[in-house]
């Protein structure tokens, strides 16, 4: 089973969620080998391997979020709209900034809402720097204040109160972020530079004060109809409750109430009551597809990179195991034919035994067919040879051979009469191919005749 890790990159802290454990550790500096010694040390401690799932959270008051409302529907025109609107409206290069944004919905008239949410380059240099050093590729990098909204929906216990609209003040050590909530989607958020650090002085407090009654007015009029009755309280803004409470007396509708949870009581118990976990602890709770999700072209490129690896890894070991199978079966065929051939030596040598008696049997009918079959007889050629020859020829010679030839000698007194007589054995059907080899003059008492030798292949 794989872990959900969540970690929170704050100024000079580090806090991590590891499944539903919170821990924080200092940091002297935020170079990249300092935040991923830090966090080595602890996975380490919470026993993490390489099955985790790592989330991680960017600070509201390093994004800059705004809504606007775009005469579209179309996904793609909706990306080029706001292309248009980050050059026009927004103090950067859009070579200098990451964006990203969530759909809140068409209002059914001509409009799609739109939370548009902006942060610079730089500031992921480190996250991506610590990370893959480390041999970690972020799942997503969200925004804080979607974290608040989950932490909400957890630690309420009145399910009720959240399904209209309601705002959230987050107080963190160096800054406070105030959401709206709407229809259960971030409606807007505004940052508030104090902290819980600044709200140790009194100063701070009264100018606090002042910035969050001008952030309250502000979203209350920033969606039509969204009338908010409850305002949540989280991160350390539970030691501030009387403060919030007076600035809401005076112009606002609305009731405060503190939520906390388990874990974060076990957190703050250990001395770290100025440090906001909420938004850690509502991305471990759940992490939403809609969720604004921060697309890193770095990060995105060693992901797929190592997905490839991955892939490239499974066929390596698929193809290993197909040639393992394939030299078994192989190999057990040839073990096979082995026995196989084995077995039939060992029956012909119980066969050849029985074979001998077989072969003198089968000499024995070879012998025999020479005077059996009546083209391949001596006999039979003799008696067709003697039916042939005319009384001009004399045969004094006769050489037989079984399946080979048949050649005979003899004499005659003129040429003619041996060329007539090769003429009539060739149209026998004894003696087809039959050639007279040579013809020789000699004299026999007192005559001339002609030896010759005509052979039957």
């Amino acid at each position: 089973m794989r872990t959900k890790v969540v970690i929170e990159l704050a100024e000079f802290l580090l806090k991590v969620s590891v499944g539903r454990k919170v821990s924080a550790d200092s940091l002297p500096n935020t170079e990249p080998a300092v935040i991923a010694a830090s966090l080595s040390k602890i996975l380490k401690q919470n026993k993490c391997g390489k099955d985790i799932d790592v989330f991680v959270v960017l600070n509201r008051n390093k994004i800059t979020v705004r809504r606007v409302d775009l005469p579209s529907q179309e996904p793609k025109e909706i990306e080029q709209m706001l292309g248009l609107y980050l050059m026009r409206q927004i103090p950067y290069h859009k070579e200098e900034v990451c964006w990203a944004y969530q759909n809140l919905g068409f209002d059914g008239i001509s409009s799609s809402h739109i939370i548009l949410a902006v942060a610079l380059k730089n500031i992921f240099k480190n996250i991506v720097s610590a990370f893959t050093s480390i041999n970690i590729l972020p799942e997503s990098i969200l925004m804080s204040s979607q974290g608040l909204l989950h932490y909400v929906e957890g630690a309420c216990h009145d399910k009720s109160a959240l399904q209209s609209s309601y705002m959230i003040l987050d107080i963190d050590s160096n800054y406070s972020d105030l959401v709206l909530v709407h229809n259960r989607k971030l409606g807007s958020s505004v940052v508030i530079a104090q902290g819980a650090v600044q709200l140790k002085s009194e100063q701070e407090k009264e100018k606090f004060a002042i910035e969050l009654k001008q952030a309250l007015s502000a979203l209350s009029n920033e969606i039509p109809g969204a009338k908010c009755e409850k305002l949540f309280l989280t991160g350390a803004s539970g030691e501030h409750l009387v403060l919030v409470e007076g600035v809401l007396a005076k112009d606002f509708n609305l009731k405060a109430q503190y939520l906390t949870t388990n874990e974060y009581d076990s957190f703050v118990s250990g001395g770290l009551g100025d440090i906001s976990i909420s938004a850690v602890i509502g991305f471990s709770l759940q992490v939403v597809k809609d969720d604004i999700k921060f697309i890193i072209p770095e990060l995105q490129i060693k992901k797929e990179m190592k997905s490839k690896v991955q892939q490239l890894m499974i066929l390596g070991v698929s193809l290993f195991y197909i040639l393992i199978c394939l030299g078994g079966i192989a190999l057990v065929r040839l073990i096979q034919q082995q026995f196989y051939a084995t077995g039939l030596k060992a029956k012909a040598v119980v066969l050849s035994k029985d074979a001998k008696e077989l072969d003198d049997i089968t000499n024995k009918l070879k012998i025999a067919k020479q005077y059996v079959d009546p083209k391949s007889s001596v006999l039979s050629l003799l008696y067709e040879l003697n039916r042939l020859c005319p009384d001009s020829i004399t045969i004094t010679n006769y050489n037989w051979e079984w399946q080979k030839n048949f050649s005979f000698r003899g004499y005659a007194q003129q040429i003619p009469d041996i060329l007539a007589f090769t003429n009539a054995l060739s149209s026998s059907e004894f003696f087809k191919g039959a050639q007279n080899r040579y013809t020789r003059r000699r004299k026999l008492k007192d005559k001339n005749v002609v030896d010759f030798e005509i052979v039957v292949k």
